[in-house]
Formats: structure tokens, C-alpha cells, sequence
């Protein structure tokens, strides 16, 4: 093999390999933006104590806050 013919496959070899290399630094954004996204869509708030506040549960908007009224005596159905 004379040296004219070794440098002119080089370009083509290094060419494979930046498209190789390319495809996977795109696949590998890919990736990530997926796993990104799956993330914040499964994320649930937890609600803090304070004030009434609406929050974004899996189910949807929901009230929550340590102000919420609940009956006094629940279990035995009293009101007072």
C-alpha cells in the first residue's frame, strides 16, 4: 500500500466515525429530553402547610392547605 492510497481512506474512516459520533450525541439528547419530560409529567407537589392552596396532583387540581374544615367527631357521623 503506497502512501497516497492510506491517506485518501483516512477522510472516509473519520468520516463513518464523526457521523457515527454524531448520531449517538443526538440519540443520547434524545434520550435525555425523554427522561427529562417523564419526570416532571410524574412529579407530584407535596402540599404545604399554610393557607388554602390549589396543587397539581396526578389526579388533577386538588385543595390543600391546613386550613380545610373537617367535622369534628367523622367516624361517628356528629356535626357539632
Amino acid at each position: 500500500m503506497t502512501t497516497s492510497q492510506h491517506t485518501h481512506r483516512q477522510p472516509a474512516i473519520w468520516r463513518s466515525v464523526r457521523g457515527v459520533a454524531s448520531a449517538l450525541r443526538t440519540l443520547h439528547r434524545e434520550q435525555t429530553l425523554m427522561w427529562e419530560l417523564w419526570w416532571q409529567a410524574n412529579r407530584v407537589t407535596v402540599p404545604s402547610d399554610g393557607p388554602l392552596t390549589w396543587v397539581l396532583t396526578l389526579d388533577g387540581r386538588r385543595l390543600a392547605g391546613s386550613y380545610l374544615l373537617v367535622p369534628p367527631n367523622v367516624a361517628t357521623g356528629d356535626t357539632l
